[in-house]
């Protein structure tokens, strides 16, 4: 008696032409670049090398800025300098700030989950151009301390701000902004013992216009995440 033929599975469809992964958009990506880099008059391998090195970093860290820290970055970049024999750069810092600024972003999106919190503005105020406390602040500081200090599931944010920079431009020095921030925080911790796991330097790379553009000093923000409220 003859077999019955096996039976035919019959093809499964693949995923339609127009979804592509992040690996596959990154290819396209780096492909488009080589072309861009044959096809110019000039070639700088220098630019070629960091071009390389940003892909590299991106490629790493999925896609998602402040996955990689200042020092694993640099390390790329100078890995791909050497293996194009580009030149040094003039400035290595530029690579570890851009981190920096990714690291501060990557936190800000981060807080956009729901939470409650309480708003106490001008917590420290700094001379103009300075990141220095000076020792009214501290005393200022000193008595509000435990209102401003973290419990249970809370984090306390510092944002920064650097209006008196330049008046002329209000706001436009982030770093300043962020090393008030940074003062501030640093003094919670040494002086009254803030968890520095709670406590967070923030700045704003461009100051809000809805915002006081004015402003030279240090704002706090006592954060809970809604998760951890009780539902009734």
């Amino acid at each position: 008696m003859p077999r019955k033929p096996p039976h035919e599975d019959e093809p499964k469809q693949g995923p339609p032409a127009y979804m592509v992964s992040f690996g596959d958009m990154m290819t396209l990506i780096l492909t488009f670049f080589i072309l861009l880099v044959s096809m110019s008059k000039e070639r700088n391998v220098g630019r070629m090398a960091e071009g390389i090195g940003s892909f590299v970093v991106a490629l790493r860290s999925n896609g998602f800025d402040g996955v990689m820290s200042a020092e694993e970055r640099e390390e790329i970049f100078e890995h791909t300098r050497r293996r194009f024999l580009a030149p040094d750069s003039a400035d290595r810092d530029l690579h570890a700030q851009a981190s920096q600024l990714e690291l501060i972003s990557a936190t800000v999106l981060d807080s956009l989950r729901p939470h409650d919190e309480i708003g106490q503005p001008m917590v420290a105020s700094f001379a103009d151009g300075s990141a220095e406390l000076t020792g009214n602040a501290r005393t200022y500081v000193d008595r509000i301390a435990e209102t401003l200090r973290p419990r249970g599931y809370q984090v306390l944010v510092l944002e920064g701000h650097a209006g008196d920079h330049d008046r002329a431009a209000p706001g436009s020095d982030p770093w300043l902004a962020f090393a008030r921030a940074a003062a501030v925080r640093a003094y919670l911790i040494e002086r009254h013992r803030f968890d520095p796991a709670r406590v967070e330097a923030r700045a704003w790379l461009v100051e809000l216009e809805a915002l006081d553009n004015t402003n030279s000093g240090v704002d706090a923000r006592l954060i809970t995440p809604s998760e951890t409220q009780p539902k009734d």
